[in-house]
């Protein structure tokens, strides 16, 4: 893991944000993402079971594990993948796979009721950002008793051009890739 971040660090350009809740207290879990309201481009999933996106537009390149990408597959199982969409809803080896992921909350998300998950562009302290949003998501088979709160932020940070040392993500947050 520590050789994955470490991997991460040095082939990155761009500030990624991950921030991974599982919480029944929707204050304390909508405290701990960013607000996008802002974000132009708000678009909704809509309402699935296992779901992506079509390639969807980051608005800027990022350079992730040495290979730049302008386009992600949002996945309604509680992750973004970059070189196509994932239906998996059973959570896989991240750091051995040859899938190229961000999977903040890779669990099978389900949301047919409830809240639908939210993606789009917006800018982070004057830099080009792009967004995905699980606010308070139920889990298969349609069960909204307990709901996770987790959000994916790509940060535009190809005007840092140093090492960035080490990268920290919370507990939930797992970053994979090949390079």
């Amino acid at each position: 893991m520590t050789r994955t971040l470490t991997r991460l660090a040095k082939a990155t350009m761009f500030a990624a944000l991950l921030l991974g809740l599982a919480a029944r207290n929707a204050h304390a879990a909508a405290t701990a993402m960013r607000d996008i309201s802002g974000f132009s481009y708000l678009t909704t999933l809509a309402a699935n079971d296992d779901g992506s996106t079509g390639s969807t537009s980051l608005g800027f390149g990022a350079n992730f594990f040495g290979k730049t990408y302008s386009n992600l597959f949002i996945n309604n199982n509680g992750n973004v993948t970059f070189d196509s969409a994932l239906s998996t809803y059973t959570p896989f080896d991240l750091t051995s796979t040859s899938r190229v992921i961000i999977a903040p909350y890779f669990s099978d998300v389900d949301t047919r009721i409830g809240n639908e998950v939210r993606y789009g562009r917006g800018t982070v302290d004057g830099h080009n950002a792009f967004a995905v949003n699980w606010p308070g998501v139920g889990c298969y088979d349609k069960i909204t008793t307990v709901l996770n709160y987790f959000q994916v932020i790509l940060i535009d940070r190809s005007d840092v051009k140093r090492d960035l040392g080490a990268v920290h993500c919370l507990p939930s947050a797992v970053v994979a890739g090949s390079g």
